[in-house]
């Protein structure tokens, strides 16, 4: 029998069966919807230029490779940062839409320094800046979009983070006509080797002519700080359409009956609210604790699972194009970032995809494909490394296959326990540290062992996810919450569970919090919010990516 919340959010729309009318929704909040995927489109922007533009900022820099590997691990950590700090600052002194009209400006600024930048060490602090930029971006756009929709939020969050995707896929389609694609760190007498600019062929039509130039000659031939110059306008675009937006957004608020007196009141109740929420929903307040035993082991399997994909999805993306121009045979110049835009265009493509499935297949056979698919494709690049088909082949693949691995696996873990705030913070650090680490690690491994070890390092993490699933499923099906959904197939999305639990496919439990202070301003709005307390279905918490 259906269960239908005792409290509800006015603003959410339903149809007569109790589902969603998300037509409704994104037509009542379109304005803000197109903000925050635009956000999110730049958010994935500055997250792939850099692999596209390694060698170039090596040549600008005069950095080596081992060198350059920490680009990507500042600009990740301070990302981590600036999400941390950002909710923190939104929480207790900035609201929210100023925090990211301060990420949205912070991102074209920092991309037009990036090319003035001629020491190492100023182009890490310009990096530092803009992976704050980032997580504020990041932290902001999740934090606005779950508020606005609570446990309806899910299209509207896998439509935002396909954004990411495809934003990501745009930053190495523009960076590619502008790369030099040569290594700049460590010339032979002064000199460095690439291809002929002005003669790509030799009179017999063999393979490129080769050169020898200076290292100052080299750093003239790049011209990447025109793809940065490129993506700087974009992102000032987005960010007048941001400032638009806004403005928008305040004019309709007022102009709908509520004073501005009332929506200070309402802004400050949901920030109340919301800090509950995320000291813990189950009222322990001065604990942070998990629960029994096997909500603790479940924990730390999901969590050692988000910092493995994250990871080997940060790692792939960073390191493709280096492994690319270093061992694919017949890798024509600027090819390396197209290889990389196919890595993130798919990734994009396979977010779109999971919402449909997502409503027909279980989140643990999705997995599982997801897995396989990872598996066989990284074995198959591997075996066949200096192929240029199969790189090609084994990146769309991958992409495909990863992109959804980590939202499916917090729908997974829902299935098993019940994910509060002090689980939900555990899961999101987990997955930024992998995105953070691993990529130094995979830095260390091809500058000491040669290219061919990161591949060796994603298979290897891919595979150790595979023994990660099949524990979770394991000591997952013995929890009491999945034992109650005896008659669910492991491919199907039954109509019996659904019947049997709710007819709302995303599950309405609702938490109001208000003390007697509050209830005057809840009846003058004649309005109640819905705060969830966990996430069911497709909702997952927000991470980079």
């Amino acid at each position: 029998m259906a269960t239908t919340p005792t409290n509800f959010d006015p603003r959410v729309a339903e149809s007569g069966d109790g589902k969603p009318h998300f037509r409704t929704l994104l037509k009542e909040n379109w304005v803000s919807v197109m903000t925050d995927c635009l956000v999110f489109g730049s958010f994935g922007m500055g997250v792939a230029i850099l692999g596209p533009t390694l060698f170039d900022l090596g040549c600008q820099t005069s950095a080596s490779l081992r060198e350059l590997q920490w680009v990507f691990f500042v600009q990740l950590l301070l990302t981590l940062v600036g999400s941390v700090s950002a909710g923190c600052l939104a929480q207790r002194f900035v609201p929210v839409h100023v925090l990211m009209l301060i990420g949205m400006l912070g991102m074209p600024f920092t991309m037009l320094l990036v090319p003035a930048c001629t020491e190492f060490a100023e182009l890490l602090l310009n990096l530092m800046l803009m992976g704050w930029c980032m997580g504020c971006i990041d932290c902001v756009a999740n934090l606005r979009m779950i508020l606005r929709f609570g446990t309806n939020v899910s299209p509207f969050l896998q439509a935002m983070h396909f954004c990411y995707g495809l934003g990501a896929f745009i930053s190495p389609m523009i960076a590619a006509p502008f790369t030099l694609d040569v290594e700049c760190s460590q010339p032979v007498n002064g000199k460095v080797t690439l291809d002929d600019l002005d003669k790509p062929t030799n009179s017999s039509g063999g393979p490129p002519v080769l050169t020898q130039v200076t290292v100052s000659r080299a750093q003239h031939l790049s011209h990447s700080e025109r793809a940065f110059f490129i993506l700087a306008s974009i992102q000032f675009l987005f960010t007048a359409v941001v400032i638009v937006a806004v403005i928008l957004e305040k004019k309709r608020i007022i102009s709908s009956g509520v004073t501005a007196s009332q929506s200070t009141s309402m802004t400050s109740f949901r920030e109340t609210t919301s800090e509950q929420d995320l000291r813990d929903i189950s009222g322990q307040t001065h604990c942070f604790c998990f629960g029994t035993r096997e909500i603790v082991v479940i924990m730390l399997i999901t969590s050692s699972s988000l910092f493995l994909y994250d990871g080997l999805q940060s790692s792939y993306a960073d390191y493709i194009y280096s492994f690319a121009v270093k061992n694919v045979q017949g890798l024509h110049k600027g090819e390396g970032a197209y290889l990389n835009a196919c890595f993130w265009g798919t990734f994009a493509l396979g977010r779109l995809i999971a919402i449909p499935c997502a409503t027909r297949f279980t989140a643990a056979f999705m997995l599982l494909c997801n897995l396989t698919g990872c598996i066989v494709a990284l074995l198959i690049a591997l075996i066949f490394r200096g192929n240029h088909p199969i790189a090609y082949f084994g990146t769309c693949v991958l992409g495909l296959f990863l992109s959804s691995m980590s939202p499916t696996i917090m729908s997974l873990t829902e299935l098993f326990i019940d994910i509060n705030a002090p689980i939900a913070s555990c899961l999101v650090v987990s997955a930024a540290l992998g995105e953070t680490l691993c990529p130094v690690i995979v830095g260390n491994l091809f500058v000491a062992t040669g290219p061919p070890s990161f591949l060796i390092f994603c298979t290897t993490l891919a595979i150790l996810s595979g023994f990660l699933y099949g524990a979770l499923y394991f000591f997952g099906r013995n929890t009491p919450k999945y034992r109650g959904l005896k008659s669910e197939s492991f491919v199907w999305i039954t109509k019996f569970r659904r019947e049997k639990e709710e007819t709302n496919p995303f599950k309405p439990i609702s938490v109001k919090y208000y003390s007697e202070k509050d209830q005057d301003t809840m009846q003058t709005l004649d309005r109640e919010t819905e705060f969830p307390n966990n996430v069911n279905g497709n909702n997952t918490p927000f991470s980079p990516g």
